[in-house]
């Protein structure tokens, strides 16, 4: 049966109320109760690995990253006591540098703020000193660390030990997300007392804080001194020498290595 004029138009403001209703709800729920996931929610959600890392977070899950791994760690005599004292016939500190090669296999990702520390031990293994420190881990293979100036004593040390405070936190590092450095023109001097390089920004953009360690090392591949140096800014198109000294010299020394961190 026909309906009446009346009754469809009844039955058309119903529909239009209704429209109107559910618009009004779906409104109310977008806007006072529905949050678009984040990676910063405290909950799994979106694509989302696990809670706020993995999928379209950067910073990554713990089962998506591997924990690196301590190739070597050694220290070096920089300054010996036994035949320095200071203007006021004082003897001075021995002074080492410590160092260690850092393996890291996530090369598609970086940690900031990594903690870690040195104990350096005597030959009876009683610990003399521990040096703290943070580090930028950016997605290279071979991370060299090194804290340098530590004082002790008139003890030498025997044995040094590398270890990351907490397990580095990982994110995801775009590949053409490093700055390309160039190192050109490396010398090192025939008693390891001297190393020089030159760092090249062949790019248009400026490049900050950059670190540079130099690693010397013996025929057999063992390291015999380190040192690092600190490049708050590199222009464009520019370059900068970059020089290291060992004042004892380095008995020894076949080559040097050479590792550019950039900032990411």
């Amino acid at each position: 049966m026909a309906l009446s004029w009346s009754e469809r138009r009844k039955y058309m403001y119903l529909t239009v109320f209704g429209v109107i209703g559910v618009a009004i709800l779906f409104w109310g729920y977008f806007s006072f109760i529905y949050h678009a996931p984040t990676c910063f929610d405290g909950a799994k959600n979106g694509t989302e690995i696990d809670v706020d890392c993995g999928g379209s977070c950067s910073l990554l899950c713990k089962n998506q990253t591997r924990e690196p791994a301590v190739s070597w760690a050694r220290s070096f005599l920089t300054v010996s006591a036994a035949s320095t004292t200071s203007a006021a016939g004082e003897k001075i500190n021995n002074l080492y540098t410590a160092a260690a090669y850092i393996q890291n296999s996530n090369l598609a990702a970086g940690a900031h703020k990594a903690t870690y520390s040195f104990q350096l031990f005597d030959s009876k293994n009683q610990l003399i000193i521990e040096r703290n420190g943070v580090a930028e881990l950016p997605p290279l293979p071979i991370i060299p660390i090194i804290e340098t100036n530590i004082p002790t004593g008139t003890r030498t040390i025997a044995r040094t030990l590398f270890a990351f405070s907490a397990l580095p936190v990982w994110s995801a590092v775009a590949p053409d997300a490093l700055p390309s450095i160039d190192v050109t023109r490396q010398a090192l001097s025939a008693d390891g007392s001297r190393l020089t390089l030159t760092l090249e920004n062949n790019t248009v953009k400026d490049i900050s804080n950059i670190t540079v360690a130099g690693v010397l090392f013996d025929g057999s591949g063992v390291a015999l001194a380190a040192s690092k140096s600190l490049i708050t800014s590199l222009p464009r198109k520019s370059s900068q020498n970059v020089t290291f000294t060992w004042p004892l010299g380095v008995p020894g020394v076949v080559r040097a290595e050479i590792t550019v961190l950039p900032s990411f």
